[in-house]
């Protein structure tokens, strides 16, 4: 049981302010929900707290996630306001952690908001931080797996598409599911995978309709035996970070998932037996209060919160000071009276009749009610009744406590308000300006006339920003605003949508011409020099974008795409055209959209219909001439025949989300043809292969993705070495060290690819643990410039020499270049001089050549 005293080895006074983490993520009312997303994705966080005035005042969480509709693209682009969960659930830092645990289960929450005594905002403590921090792990030790693991889990086949998922997770009530359908010739744990919450989150803003399970699925998982002991279990899911094990019987067969809740629910549901907590059978301490009412006094009269309790007739019998302190009336007004004495009318008889109905079936009622204090003034309080029983299940009394949220109910309005109004300009934002054209393009309807609407985006406005600061930006975009308004009038409305970028309905333009001429004319008002506080001008041009309703649209989405797309074109005519231009939407602009999209599912399909392939290109020792190893390179050829350049799709693939599973497939296939090169005598043959950061920050660490691939396919270690750029160091360097280091620990080489073109910190290069070094192609280039050109290349070889490194040269296409690079002392030469990028069967009969002749 947890208790926070010494007899189970805690400390005294332990609270949830010394057990939730020093930092919380938190966003702002008006920022999108996408924005929200993104920093919980950056940050790997399973939640972000909703602030105003440093106040909480809604949290959006990886479960919220779950119940998006199943087209994402509206609700991301939507304040976060409008999505969170409010009221947020809060605990005192002072509260212990049994009564966090209490009120998780309470509130059905896995997080709550830590706040000091002004209500502001502290922390965040979740359900693994108690997990972490629980101090008697008697309840696990004495316990198996199978007596804590959830088997109500999602199964689901890998072809589901994710946004189903999404909304059967959401429906069952789980944080996992379990995905099957893959391989049967696959080991085991590469034939199941799991799909949890974070996975969700991490897909989100790249998920499409399309977008199936087995595209996002972690493999391989993590499997333990149901008779595992639970504390084991809980020491592996803390050491290795996981907060998922997937849960065997004794026939192998998938039974269910272990996770961080489960975990929580056993201990709660242990000392909760400890506790015998009011909240559940009540009846104990109350049949005693009644009896001494001495006692019940005692009981209450310190709480925090209001207590009222009443008898079975629903006449109150006993209140405490934080009563008569939220609602104006002494205890001797109200006994003997029943609560209807603070009704306020606001709730219909339906919903007192739910209320009663839900305290008769479960004992319990908990909800938001508006009630009246003494004097007149309507609040807003979160109420919570209980029903107490005696020893034969009569209710006896009714226990209520509750707490005035009068000042969140004015934070809510505060939100509402800020998550429709640009706070910078005071103009309507997004989601106001959508509302709103959507009033506008019924009322066309209705009487049959056009409109249009026009979206302006300033260019370059991060020159201002960077160069005169944000402050002088921002007086900046106020008085854009204050011109656009102006030139616009009054029948127009004005939103400001993005950063730097406007929205204006235009009601009563008839033509497009009509309205290409208020562009313009808006356009050379905003030419006008802009001046700051302190006397500098500043010049601006804008793009803007135009299109109609219902010509080119006869919705709100579809026509604020179309502007949208029209304002890409003007943008694309500056860098011909010039400044300040307009563009009128077109259908050519969608196809090209179209296209895009077209490419993203093209993608998904090519590794199921074999487009994908890989060539290989040799490296070779600079005095020998002998083939060392080869790069392996991705190529995609589409059933058509024609050919993606890897430029083109792997940003491609990276954006959507699945340069994991890309990744993973080129790992296994290099594999695959290591193992067919040693059957045919080349045994010494060494593979590169470049990866991604991306995958370094998936869902299952990548030393063990690369782990189990070796295992499955039977392939030495030593044999492969993997390719990372400089950009993988502009993140943690710490935390990129051990990843590296784990890698390295499997006993496969690493490699820096592209040296000198990115971070290029000489003390990381020393300190990482790296095998080799690429010197870039361009600085290969640079040696027909001279001896000035080759001086760079010839220091990074002599320095990766001191370093201890392999230097591997890139891009040698002439003679020259590799003489110079021989003389110097580069170890490994990689060019089309010497080979190409050819085929697996082309590698094999060239390097049989070289060793015939060597031999």
């Amino acid at each position: 049981m947890i208790r926070p005293s010494s007899s189970d080895g805690r400390p005294f006074g332990l609270t949830v302010g010394t057990l939730s983490p020093g930092t919380v993520l938190s966003c702002d009312p008006q920022a999108t929900l996408g924005e929200a997303i993104a920093k919980m994705r950056r940050a790997n966080s399973s939640s972000v707290v909703i602030v105003v005035a440093n106040k909480p005042v809604g949290i959006v969480t990886e479960h919220d996630l779950l119940s998006l509709p199943a087209t994402t693209a509206a609700a991301l682009s939507e304040p976060v306001a409008t999505q969170m969960s409010a009221p947020v659930h809060t605990i005192s830092v002072h509260a212990t952690p049994q009564s966090a645990i209490v009120r998780m289960r309470d509130r059905g929450v896995r997080h709550l908001v830590t706040i000091d005594a002004d209500g502001c905002l502290v922390g965040i403590i979740s359900q693994t931080d108690l997990i972490r921090h629980v101090g008697d792990k008697k309840p696990f030790i004495a316990n198996d797996v199978a007596d804590a693991v959830r088997q109500s889990t999602v199964f689901a086949h890998k072809d589901i598409r994710v946004w189903e998922l999404r909304q059967r997770m959401h429906s069952e009530k789980c944080d996992s599911a379990i995905i099957s359908g893959f391989a049967e010739d696959l080991p085991a744990e590469l034939k199941t995978g799991i799909i949890t919450e974070r996975d969700i989150l991490r897909h989100l803003a790249t998920e499409h309709e399309n977008l199936t399970a087995g595209d996002i699925a972690t493999r391989p998982v993590k499997f333990i035996r149901q008779d595992m002991n639970l504390d084991d279990a809980r020491n592996m899911m803390m050491r290795d970070n996981f907060r998922h094990l997937v849960v065997h019987n004794h026939h192998d067969e998938t039974i269910g998932v272990l996770s961080f809740a489960d975990l929580l629910e056993f201990i709660e549901q242990d000392y909760l037996v400890h506790l015998s907590s009011l909240a559940e059978d009540g009846g104990s301490e109350l049949t005693k209060a009644r009896q001494s009412l001495a006692l019940a006094n005692k009981l209450i009269e310190n709480s925090p919160d209001c207590v009222m309790i009443c008898n079975a007739q629903s006449e109150i019998e006993a209140v405490n000071p934080a009563f008569t302190r939220v609602t104006g009336y002494q205890a001797e007004e109200v006994i003997g009276k029943t609560p209807s004495i603070l009704k306020s009318g606001r709730q219909s008889k339906e919903f007192y009749d739910k209320l009663w109905a839900d305290l008769a079936r479960t004992g319990k009622w908990e909800g938001e009610i508006w009630n009246r204090r003494k004097s007149g003034e309507i609040y807003a309080e979160w109420l919570s009744i209980m029903a107490v029983r005696d020893g034969e299940g009569n209710v006896t009394h009714y226990a209520s406590i509750f707490t005035d949220i009068s000042g969140r109910e004015k934070n809510r309005e505060d939100v509402l308000r800020i998550a429709f109004t640009d706070e910078l300009t005071g103009m309507p934002n997004r989601r106001r300006f959508s509302e709103l054209l959507s009033l506008h393009i019924g009322r066309a309807r209705r009487v049959g006339r056009p409109l249009s609407i026009a979206m302006l985006d300033i260019d370059n406005f991060q020159r201002v920003n960077n160069a005169l600061g944000h402050s002088t930006g921002d007086d900046v975009l106020v008085e854009v605003a204050r011109r656009i308004s102006r030139e616009l009038g009054h029948d127009a409305v004005v939103a400001r949508v993005g950063a730097d970028e406007f929205a204006a309905i235009l009601p009563h333009v008839k033509t497009e011409q009509e309205a290409v001429n208020i562009a313009e004319k808006l356009l050379s008002r905003l030419d006008e020099a802009h001046q700051t506080r302190k006397g500098e001008d500043v010049y601006l041009s804008a793009s803007v974008g135009i299109a109609s309703f219902p010509e080119d649209a006869n919705d709100t989405s579809n026509i604020i795409r179309c502007a949208e797309l029209a304002m890409a074109q003007a943008k694309e005519k500056t860098k011909e055209q010039g400044r300040n231009r307009v563009g009128l939407y077109s259908v050519n602009l969608h196809s090209q959209k179209g296209a895009d999209l077209a490419l993203e599912t093209a993608l998904r399909r090519a590794i199921d219909n074999q487009e994908l392939h890989l060539v290989y290109q040799p490296q070779f020792d600079a005095k020998t001439g002998d083939i060392t190893g080869v790069e392996a390179l991705l190529r995609w050829t589409t059933a058509e025949g024609k050919t993606i350049p890897p430029s083109t799709f792997v940003p491609v693939a990276e954006e959507m989300g699945v340069i994991g599973e890309l990744g993973r497939w080129v790992i296994r296939t290099a594999c695959d043809q290591l193992i067919a090169w040693r059957q045919e005598g080349l045994f010494n043959l060494g593979l590169a292969v470049n990866v991604s950061v991306q995958q370094f920050y998936g869902s299952m660490d990548f030393a063990d993705q690369l782990r189990a691939i070796l295992v499955e396919k039977g392939v030495a270690a030593e044999r492969l070495e993997i390719e990372v750029t400089e950009s993988l160091f502009m993140r943690n360097i710490d935390d990129m060290r051990t990843k590296l280091q784990r890698l390295r620990n499997l006993g496969v080489r690493i490699a820096l690819d592209d040296f000198g073109t990115g971070f290029s910190s000489l003390s990381y290069l020393r300190t990482l643990p790296f095998d080799v070094i690429k010197l870039d192609r361009s600085f290969v280039r640079d040696i027909e410039d001279g001896p000035d050109g080759a001086t760079l290349p010839i220091t990074i070889i002599n320095m990766a020499r001191n370093l201890g490194k392999t230097c591997v040269a890139e891009g040698v296409e002439n003679e020259k270049q590799l003489e110079v690079l021989r003389n110097a002392g580069c170890d490994l030469i990689q060019g089309y001089l010497l080979g190409q990028p050819m085929p697996a069967s082309q590698v094999s009969e060239l390097a049989k050549a070289k060793n015939a002749r060597t031999s």
